[in-house]
């Protein structure tokens, strides 16, 4: 295919123009010109389509100018040198702008110029594969170009912008010269840009990828527009903290992480970065969906009002479509696009005071609005709770049951309501309904991995750590009433097995405590009486509540809330661990009767050796020694003993009974020893 555009000549008559990037200007001066922005009645030349509110994009309103129009533009051209060019982006239709009007050329682009102006629009026309669309490549481009322009300071460098400006024109033309049908795709351009584009484009896919593994998903019902008819879509909210060029495209083409498989129609993406700009909170349907956002609209607006009190700022009204004609309009409102609800966005900042133009916080207000209006009011008048509306006490299992009060769901083919019964939205809401806190916003629903749910028949069964939530989509069905009583009935028990517990670990803290500070107190009646009783409390727990019920379907209930809660594991360890625990008591009341014997037979041991060895000492000291007897006899038989000798043998006999006394002692000390390190069986320690 020969060449139609000349994109180097088309970029050469941009090499002396200095570039800013400017989205707020209106006044513009001779030599300036203007993409998107801009008064058309400036002395420079302002090409944008919003002056006429006819057109969406800047390619659409300027392939539309007749002859006049058309001539009027281009006398103005000529008569001013353009010396510098403003611009709010790169974006796919500010090239194509210059592109029209640089080159004047009008004819066999006529493809292009609607593909361009559905893409303003939210239109994505190109199928799954985004690697061969045309606008998702050059917006990928262009989003890393601005990128790169930007410093640090959050400016952008004028060398950078235009550079970047030049290239992403330079694709297009590319582009256009490949194919005059875009919807054909893009296939293997021998281009050095054309591959930057695709890494691009793989970078902005794994940003996707990143993103919504932190995204908050959910299921909706959303109305279709000019009809009261609803349908069911996936809706996806994320807090975005680095702007990307695709999120929504991604979105909405992701056949992987949405339920449904049709991708995230309903888009919800919070920059807290931008706050007054009014892209800080921003809710769109895709535009090819049909449906309109018009009733949340309407709540916001009216959330808004009641806020703001009567003091809501009034004197300078954005022009708007909801709001024409209305006397006293806001002056930032929600944006309605221009009437058609496919995109809200938040309330800029108030010009004369500077101050917020919402009253409403994202997580605490718009979120919890958006549920309320796409899922508790479509679902709430077709349930009724059948429990007892008095919740437990804080720390025990809860139990909750809903039934459906329509006729049969599954013959209801026009009330679209009954489809959200069939969403794991709802199975994660009935999951809140067994929490302490109720979710009253879909970034506080619980994650799929934190419960369990399955049908039984025409119940719904979410059961999770912190109870159980019963639903019955038959209205009248019996079933329901015996399996909250089987729930009940195992919450008791788990209840009642979570205050053993408690009772146990006391236990485990008092008598540890008794046996370092309290050695000798403790006794082993004292502990048996206490095991006792142990045993006897865990046999009332196991006893108390019989778990064997009369179908099988109770049993089924039983046995899952059994394996939820760890009642099995608990059942079958709990006099497992009260052996443990006698076992391990008595082993240290053991060890300290032990210790006990020890001393006292060490004693005896004692005693015994020191008497023993006096018994042997005492022969050998009569041999050794003059003992009374014969003392007396040495007398009589010896007159002249004189008082020395009698001393003499005095002494010796109190020397020896000192001896005595010595052999006494050690032989104690001996038997003590001997049995502290030897017990009665001569085994050593």
């Amino acid at each position: 295919m020969a060449e139609r555009l000349n994109g180097e000549r088309l970029a050469a008559a941009l090499e002396t123009a200095t570039f800013s990037m400017r989205p707020s200007l209106q006044e513009l001066p001779a030599g300036m010109l203007a993409l998107g922005i801009g008064d058309a009645a400036s002395q420079g030349i302002a090409l944008n389509c919003k002056n006429s509110g006819k057109y969406r994009s800047l390619s659409a309103w300027l392939w539309a100018m007749d002859a006049d129009e058309r001539r009027a533009l281009q006398e103005k051209a000529r008569s001013q040198a353009i010396t510098h060019i403003a611009i709010e982006d790169f974006s796919l239709d500010s090239c194509f702008a210059w592109l029209l009007f640089s080159s004047g050329e009008n004819q066999g682009l006529d493809q292009w110029v609607r593909y361009i102006d559905q893409w303003e629009q939210g239109f994505y026309l190109d199928g799954d594969n985004v690697s061969d669309s045309a606008a998702c490549l050059h917006t990928v481009f262009a989003h890393a170009r601005l990128h790169a322009a930007q410093t640090a300071a959050h400016h952008y460098d004028a060398d950078l912008l235009r550079d970047g400006f030049i290239r992403c024109l330079k694709l297009l033309t590319a582009f256009i010269n490949h194919t005059l049908e875009p919807l054909q795709g893009i296939q293997s351009l021998p281009s050095a840009d054309y591959l930057a584009a695709q890494a691009a484009l793989a970078y902005e896919y794994q940003l996707y990828q990143l993103a919504i593994e932190r995204a908050v998903t959910c299921q909706l019902l959303v109305e279709q527009a000019d009809s009261r008819r609803k349908m069911l879509v996936d809706a996806l909210f994320l807090n975005e903290q680095n702007p990307s060029g695709l999120f929504k495209i991604f979105a909405r083409n992701d056949r992987i992480h949405s339920w449904s498989k049709n991708g995230f129609t309903l888009l919800g993406i919070y920059r807290q970065q931008q706050q007054g700009t009014g892209n800080d909170m921003v809710i769109s349907v895709d535009p090819k969906s049909g449906l309109s956002l018009q009733s949340l609209w309407q709540a916001l607006e009216a959330e808004e009002n009641r806020r703001w009190a009567g003091q809501r700022p009034c004197n300078n009204p954005r022009p708007l479509h909801s709001y024409a004609g209305v006397p006293n309009a806001p002056d930032q409102p929600w944006w309605d696009d221009a009437g058609r609800y496919t995109l809200l966005g938040a309330p800029k900042t108030l010009a004369n005071t500077g101050e917020p133009g919402s009253k409403l916080s994202w997580w605490n207000d718009v979120l919890p609005l958006i549920w309320q209006q796409g899922f508790v009011d479509y679902l709430q008048p077709c349930l009724t709770r059948v429990d007892e509306a008095d919740m437990p006490a804080g720390g025990q299992k809860q139990v909750c049951a809903w039934r459906w009060n329509q006729p049969d769901a599954r013959l209801q083919q026009t009330d679209t309501s009954s489809y959200l019964t069939s969403t794991p939205s709802f199975e994660a809401w009935l999951a809140g309904c067994s929490q302490p806190l109720m979710p009253t916003t879909p970034s506080a629903l619980p994650a799929a991995d934190h419960y369990e749910a399955q049908w039984q028949g025409d119940v719904l069964i979410v059961s999770h750590q912190q109870g159980v939530t019963l639903f019955s989509r038959s209205p009248d069905n019996p079933a329901l009433a015996e399996l909250l009583t089987v729930a009940k009935r195992i919450a008791t028990l788990s209840d009642e097995y979570a205050q053993f517990l408690r009772q146990t670990r006391e236990i485990f803290k008092k008598w540890p405590q008794q046996l370092r500070q309290h050695t000798g107190t403790i006794e082993d009646k004292q502990w048996e009486e206490e095991i006792f009783a142990l045993r006897v409390n865990a046999l009332n727990v196991l006893n108390s509540t019989d778990t064997l019920f009369a179908s099988a379907q109770q049993n089924r209930l039983s046995e899952m809330l059994q394996r939820q809660w760890g009642l099995h594991e608990q059942r079958g360890s709990l006099f497992a661990q009260v052996d443990r625990l006698d076992a391990l008591m008595r082993d240290a009341i053991a060890r300290q009767n032990s210790r006990r014997h020890r001393i006292y037979g060490s004693l005896f041991s004692a005693l015994g050796m020191g008497i023993a060895a006096s018994h042997v000492w005492e022969p050998v000291r009569d041999i050794l020694t003059t003992n009374e007897y014969e003392w007396q006899l040495l007398l009589f038989k010896h007159p002249d003993t004189t008082p020395q000798q009698l001393a003499e043998i005095a002494g010796q006999s109190a020397h020896f009974e000192l001896i005595s006394l010595i052999v006494f002692l050690a032989f104690g000390l001996l038997g003590f020893i001997l049995f502290w390190f030897f017990d009665i069986r001569s085994q050593e320690e």
